[in-house]
């Protein structure tokens, strides 16, 4: 059986546009990747773009002897299927990204080893509890070629696994030497700060190719230090009083440079979470700086889901634009369908969302929620706006309340709401909802 390691990069990057193509160690980045994942005599390949940009990446892996395909940017699941057509059904696939120069074969071989171990088709080193830079995902190329045939959505499409992941058991693994603590050893190159952290890492060493990949991140860990390490909290005992409001980068509640700066604010001062409409998670996280991102739980607000399926497509591409695979609540407005509460308690049994709510905006609705919607069904949170008292029907023992007066927030809190969502647009402001808790 073979094993090829299928490595997906392109130039055009939101946030670090260029990065695959930046030097590290002596060499572009992606073909730093390329070689630490072949040092164990692993095939590798890049699939990187047919767009006129990413014909630098192709001409430098040609010239130093690096196999490339290129395909079409967005269907990435396509530009898999074509670097492995001339594998067998039963050969693995290993999908890598090429922004994780800490990566290397051994993480790869242990991957594949514990899914022979424990009998899965499908594995990945799960980011939620290994830290970034250390992410692989591993596969028969039939279930790849299964994938292509039967995934339609562009999302999936983009994203290569999502509809594996739906269709088969998948193993969550971390490898046994990886530190708990994912924010302080976070080595992915995302932005400009990660790609400074990781020229540091690579500095002075000998051999970039053969180091280990338990000693790179002994050094991420001796750069990274300060406030924002430490976990975010996925449940209700860790949420701060006073929580950060939506992000709507269409709505001018606040564009991404005024968000980035908020956030960092507020987490200076103890912001725990913050609200995030699933249709903009991807613009939350590129606004957002990812130390800071790394110390804000994800309250998840979703569309009005029409069925089970429906809302696991809406999850996976949260998921994936946000970078995450767990949120600390998912809030839906208040009648979802049985099946759609049903398929949400699941995903909380499984630990992909941490509790679950109503979004409640009408007197109507507020005294629904008691009730029929989730909170009999045991959910913990009621999201509410404040429009004056807040009178609360029986069994919304655990709520917050949303406003954009952050002179609200004592009276809101004395009132009962265990946390108040402030939706302001300054830094005055959030400087003093904290203060007012």
């Amino acid at each position: 059986m073979r094993t090829r390691v299928v490595i997906q990069s392109r130039l055009n990057s939101s946030r670090l546009p260029g990065k695959a193509l930046l030097h590290l160690a002596g060499m572009p980045l992606i073909e730093l990747v390329a070689r630490r994942a072949s040092r164990s005599g692993h095939e590798v390949i890049v699939a990187t773009s047919d767009e006129h940009y990413d014909g630098r990446i192709a001409d430098h892996l040609d010239a130093v002897g690096i196999p490339v395909l290129r395909g079409p940017l967005d269907d990435v699941l396509g530009r898999f299927v074509a670097a492995t057509a001339d594998l067998t059904d039963d050969d693995m696939v290993v999908r890598l990204t090429g922004d994780n120069p800490i990566c290397d074969a051994d993480v790869i071989d242990e991957l594949l080893g514990a899914m022979v171990e424990q009998g899965k088709v499908y594995g990945r080193n799960n980011v939620d509890d290994a830290p970034e830079g250390i992410g692989c995902e591993g596969f028969p190329v039939g279930l790849l070629r299964r994938a292509a045939r039967e995934a339609t959505d562009p999302y999936d499409r983009e994203h290569v696994t999502p509809w594996i992941r739906r269709a088969v058991d998948e193993l969550d693994y971390v490898p046994r030497q990886a530190p708990r603590d994912i924010f302080r050893f976070r080595a992915t190159v995302d932005c400009l700060d990660d790609y400074d952290i990781a020229c540091r890492v690579f500095d002075r060493v000998a051999d970039p190719i053969g180091i280990s990949w338990i000693e790179l991140m002994e050094r991420v860990g001796r750069l990274r230090t300060g406030p924002m390490s430490g976990r975010v909290s996925h449940g209700l005992s860790g949420m701060s009083q006073v929580v950060m409001g939506r992000y709507h980068p269409a709505s001018g509640v606040a564009d991404g440079t005024q968000w980035r700066d908020l956030a960092r604010i507020a987490v200076a001062h103890g912001v725990s979470h913050a609200v995030v409409d699933s249709g903009d998670a991807g613009a939350y996280r590129q606004a957002t700086d990812p130390a800071v991102k790394q110390r804000l739980g994800v309250v998840l607000v979703l569309t009005e889901p029409t069925s089970g399926t429906a809302l696991q497509v809406e999850l996976e591409r949260a998921f994936a634009e946000l970078g995450q695979r767990r949120v600390a609540w998912a809030m839906v407005p208040v009648g979802a369908s049985a099946e759609v509460r049903a398929a949400l308690a699941e995903h909380r049994r499984a630990g992909r969302i941490g509790d679950l709510g109503e979004v409640v905006t009408t007197p109507a609705e507020l005294a629904r929620v008691g009730a029929t919607g989730l909170l009999a069904q045991g959910a913990a949170v009621v999201d509410a706006v404040a429009r004056g008292g807040v009178d609360w029907p029986d069994g919304a023992a655990t709520r917050f309340v949303r406003t954009s007066d952050a002179d609200q927030v004592t009276g809101l809190l004395a009132g009962g709401a265990t946390s108040v969502v402030v939706d302001v647009t300054d830094p005055e402001g959030v400087v003093a909802a904290v203060a007012a808790r």
